[in-house]
C-alpha cells in the first residue's frame, strides 16, 4: 500500500504530496505502456493509496490516463467518465473544458446539470430528475447497499452488466425478500436506456411461465426506474456448469426446459437475443428460470434492438446474424443459437468461442466453426454432439426451424427414440469452415498437381520426368505436413511457435517447388507474397514479421543460385535479365508485411478501444 497522508497546507505537507502523485501516476504510466490484455484504470491505483485520495491526485491521474488514451487514437469521452465518478463532475468537466462535456464523441450528447444552469438535452442524452423547485436534481447514480431505496432496503448487489443492476432487498411493507434491478447509471441514464429499460420490464410482465423469472413491480423512486422480480436463491447457470459436465443426459434435460420456456417467448412475439448460462438463475431444487430480457426484442422490430456498448450480445454466445450487425435477420433462430451455445458449454465446460480478445471471438463466431465437442469429450454420445451443432450452423435456416424442434429431437433422444441426424454435406460444409487453412492449401496442392500432371502428360514438349516427380513428391509432402501441423497446432492449446513453424515450412515447401521447376520468372512468385497476407489472417504480428522474413530468404536463395554461376570450383556472378528488379520484389515483400502487420495493429487498437469502452460502460 502507498502510504498517503492529508495535506496540512504547510510545505512539507504539499511536498509529499507531490512526491505521491508522482509515485502514483509513474506507475499508473508503467503499467498502461507495459501492455496487456486487460490495461489499468484509474480507480485501481487509486485504490492502493491508503486513505482517501486528496482531489489533486485523483485529477492528475485521470488528466494522465485521458493523455494515454488519446495517445493511442482513442477519443475519451466525458460522460465516461461522468459514470465513473460521478462525484466528482466538476472535476470532471475541467479536464475537458477544451470542448463540450461530450469531447472526442459527436454521437453522445449529455446534460451536465452540476455545472451548468441550462442544458439542451436531446433523445440520446439523460433524462435528468427535476427537484422541487422544478430544476434539474444533482445527477445519481444507482444507489449503494445498504441504504433504503422507497419501502425497499437494498441489502447486497447480486450482479450487473452493460446496462442494470439488480440488489438483494427487503420489501419493508410486505416483509419479504426480492430482487430489484434498476439502471446502472441512475438519473443519468440516457433515454434510449429508459426506453430499453421499460420494455424489458413489461416484455416479462408479460411472459407468464414457470421457467421465466416473474416480475413483481414496476415503478420509479426519485427519477429512478426499477422492477422487482422473484429472487432466486439458487444463483446462476454458470455457477453450476461442472454438475452437468458428466451427466450429458441432464445436460440434455436442462437444455429440453429452456428450449420451451424461449419456445413460449418466441411465440408471444419476443426474442431473447442474449442467452448464455449468467442469465439462467437456477432454483434450490434445481429447476432453471430465464431473465435478463434487456436485449429482448419484438419479432415485429425492423431495427428496434438497443444494446449497451457496442455489441449485440455476448461474443461467446452470439449467433453470426447478430455479430454481424445484420439485426433484419434477427429470429427465433438467433434464440436457437444461443441454446446451442449454453448446450456446448454444458457438454464440454468451455463455449464454442473464446478467444484472447472480444474481436477474435466475434470472427469465429462469423466465419470459424466450433471443435466438434467429441474432440474435447469423446464419451459424449453423437446424438448429443449432433443436436448440439446443428444449433449451432452458422446460417439460421439449417438450425433448427425452433425452440420447440430442439426440445423435440433432445426429448426423443432422452426417451431412447431416433433423432434427427446431420448428414455428411452438412459435416463436410463444418469442417472446411473449421480448418480453412488446411482446406485451402490441400485445395491449392491439389490443382498444382493436377495441372502438373497434365503439363507433363500432354502440354510439355519435352517432359522432365525427374523434375517432375521431385515436385509430385514436394507437393505430397506439403500436404502431408498440411495435415500434420493442424492435429499439433490443437494439442499445443493453438501456440504461436506451432503457427510459425507451419508457415515456415509452407515458405519452404513453396522455395523448394520454384527451385525444381526453375522457374524464377513464372507466375509462382506471387505464392510468396499470397503467403504473407494469409499468414495475418492468425492475428500476430510476429508470424507476419516471420512469414515476410522466410519469403525474403527464400527469394533470394533462389535468386543467388540462379545468378552464380561456377566455372570450375569458383562461383561467378551474373546478373540474369530476367532479375533485373529482383530489389524491387524484395522490398515489395517487405511491404506486403509491413502493410499487414499494420491492419492488424489497427484492428487490436480497435478491439481494445471497444473493450475499454465497454468495460467502462459496465461499472
Amino acid at each position: 500500500m502507498l502510504n498517503h497522508e492529508r495535506v496540512s497546507g504547510s510545505a512539507a505537507d504539499d511536498l509529499a504530496e507531490a512526491r505521491l502523485i508522482h509515485r502514483v501516476c509513474e506507475r499508473f504510466e508503467a503499467a498502461w505502456r507495459t501492455g496487456g490484455e486487460v490495461r489499468p484504470r484509474a480507480e485501481d491505483h487509486l485504490a492502493e493509496v491508503q486513505g482517501p485520495p486528496s482531489p489533486k491526485l485523483v485529477e492528475e491521474l485521470l488528466a494522465l490516463e485521458i493523455e494515454l488514451r488519446r495517445e493511442g487514437g482513442e477519443r475519451p469521452v466525458a460522460f465516461e467518465y461522468l459514470q465513473r465518478f460521478p462525484e466528482r463532475p466538476e472535476m470532471i468537466a475541467g479536464l475537458f473544458d477544451d470542448a463540450s462535456p461530450t469531447a472526442g464523441d459527436p454521437d453522445e450528447t449529455v446534460a451536465w446539470p452540476s455545472f451548468q444552469s441550462q442544458s439542451t438535452v436531446i433523445d440520446s442524452a439523460p433524462r435528468l430528475a427535476l427537484g422541487p423547485d422544478g430544476a434539474p436534481a444533482p445527477a445519481r447514480p444507482a444507489p449503494a447497499p445498504g441504504r433504503l431505496f422507497g419501502k425497499y432496503e437494498l441489502i447486497s448487489e447480486i450482479a450487473r452488466g452493460g446496462m442494470g443492476v439488480v440488489y438483494r432487498a427487503r420489501d419493508t411493507v410486505l416483509n419479504r425478500v426480492v430482487a430489484i434491478k434498476m439502471i446502472l447509471s441512475g438519473t443519468m441514464a440516457t433515454a434510449d436506456e429508459r426506453g430499453r429499460f421499460q420494455r424489458e420490464a413489461q416484455l416479462v410482465a408479460n411472459l407468464d411461465h414457470p421457467n421465466v423469472v416473474p416480475i413483481h413491480e414496476v415503478g420509479e423512486q426519485d427519477g429512478l426506474p426499477y422492477f422487482t422480480m422473484r429472487l432466486i436463491e439458487g444463483g446462476s447457470l454458470a455457477d453450476r456448469l461442472h454438475a452437468y459436465h458428466d451427466d450429458p443426459r441432464a445436460a440434455g434435460r436442462l437444455v429440453a426446459i429452456l428450449a420451451r420456456a424461449i419456445q413460449f417467448a418466441n411465440e408471444k412475439g419476443f426474442i431473447h437475443c442474449d442467452l448464455k448460462p449468467s442469465n439462467i438463475l437456477m432454483d434450490r431444487d434445481g429447476s432453471p428460470r430465464i431473465t435478463d430480457f434487456g436485449l429482448a426484442r419484438h419479432a415485429s422490430e425492423s431495427s428496434g434492438m438497443t444494446v449497451s456498448g457496442a455489441i449485440l450480445g455476448t461474443p461467446s454466445y452470439m449467433a453470426p446474424e447478430q455479430a454481424s450487425g445484420q439485426r433484419r435477420e434477427i429470429s427465433p433462430a438467433t434464440d436457437v443459437y444461443g441454446l446451442g451455445a449454453i448446450f456446448y458449454e454444458l457438454l464440454t465446460g468451455r463455449p464454442p468461442f473464446h478467444l484472447p480478445t472480444k474481436m477474435e471471438t466475434v470472427l469465429q463466431a462469423l466465419y470459424g466453426e466450433p471443435i466438434p465437442p467429441r474432440e474435447l469429450r469423446p464419451d459424449l454420445p453423437r446424438e448429443l454432439e449432433s443436436i448440439c451443432l446443428k444449433c449451432l450452423e452458422k446460417s439460421p435456416k439449417d438450425r433448427y426451424p425452433s425452440a420447440a424442434a430442439l426440445a423435440d429431437d433432445l426429448t426423443r433422444y432422452l426417451q431412447g427414440d431416433a433423432v434427427g441426424s446431420t448428414g455428411l454435406f452438412q459435416k463436410l460444409r463444418r469442417w472446411t469452415r473449421r480448418e480453412p487453412e488446411v482446406v485451402s492449401r490441400l485445395a491449392g496442392l491439389g490443382l498444382v498437381s493436377a495441372l502438373t500432371e497434365v503439363n507433363y502428360r500432354i502440354l510439355s514438349p519435352s517432359p522432365d520426368a525427374r523434375a517432375h516427380a521431385s515436385i509430385q513428391m514436394i507437393l505430397a509432402l506439403w500436404a502431408a505436413l498440411t495435415l500434420l501441423f493442424p492435429v499439433l497446432h490443437r494439442r499445443a492449446s493453438r501456440s504461436d511457435r506451432v503457427r510459425g513453424l507451419w508457415s515456415a515450412a509452407d515458405m519452404l515447401c513453396l522455395t523448394l517447388s520454384i527451385w525444381v521447376l526453375e522457374a524464377m520468372d513464372s507466375p509462382l512468385l506471387i505464392g510468396y507474397p499470397l503467403m504473407i497476407a494469409a499468414s495475418g489472417l492468425w492475428f500476430r504480428e510476429g508470424i507476419v514479421w516471420l512469414t515476410t522474413a522466410m519469403a525474403i530468404v527464400g527469394y533470394l536463395a533462389l535468386y543467388y543460385h540462379e545468378a552464380i554461376v561456377w566455372i570450375g570450383r569458383r562461383p561467378v556472378f551474373i546478373k540474369p535479365s530476367s532479375l533485373s528488379y529482383a530489389n524491387i520484389y524484395v522490398a515489395c515483400l517487405f511491404l506486403t508485411g509491413f502493410v499487414v502487420v499494420e491492419l492488424i495493429r489497427r484492428i487490436k487498437m480497435l478491439s481494445r478501444y471497444y473493450e475499454v469502452r465497454q468495460h467502462v460502460r459496465s461499472k
